[in-house]
């Protein structure tokens, strides 16, 4: 993974082929100690596992896509939660078909490249777990 750095708070970041894109994700922000943000960006991938999230069950349905597929658009945010980084991406596919698919991005190997644009947030988000729905949101302090 390589990265440029932009100002205090935006990066360009290519991730190199082979490599996992969350992980590298998550490495990068571990590495430059940034605490949240968000990002989206763009490439190609081999590998990928995409996901659906059922909030009747309260458990995501997952699915693994084993060719190659231009990775149309990745888009995320970055937050903690229990003390560790959570990266939350959603992502859309498209096959050599021009077939398209998208959903909760949950693992995606890069065969080609992919380039993001990360925006570092000034703060700490946190996510809270939500009884109700079973997911982990941001907790945030204002209400409209």
């Amino acid at each position: 993974m390589f990265y440029q750095k932009i100002d205090n708070s935006n990066f360009l970041i290519r991730v190199e082929r082979g490599e996992e894109i969350l992980s590298c994700l998550k490495k990068f922000c571990l590495k430059l100690k940034i605490k949240s943000g968000f990002f989206y960006g763009l490439g190609a991938l081999d590998r990928v596992i995409l996901a659906n999230y059922n909030v009747s069950e309260k458990k995501y349905l997952e699915k693994k896509f084993k060719k190659s597929y231009e990775l149309t658009n990745i888009t995320g945010n970055i937050s903690f939660f229990e003390n560790d980084i959570v990266i939350h991406a959603h992502g859309t596919l498209a096959d050599e078909k021009m077939m398209v698919v998208g959903g909760h991005f949950v693992e995606g190997v890069i065969s080609g490249t992919a380039e993001l644009y990360l925006t570092a947030l000034p703060i700490k988000i946190f996510k809270k777990y939500d009884k109700e729905t079973g997911l982990k949101l941001m907790d945030l302090s204002e209400k409209v």
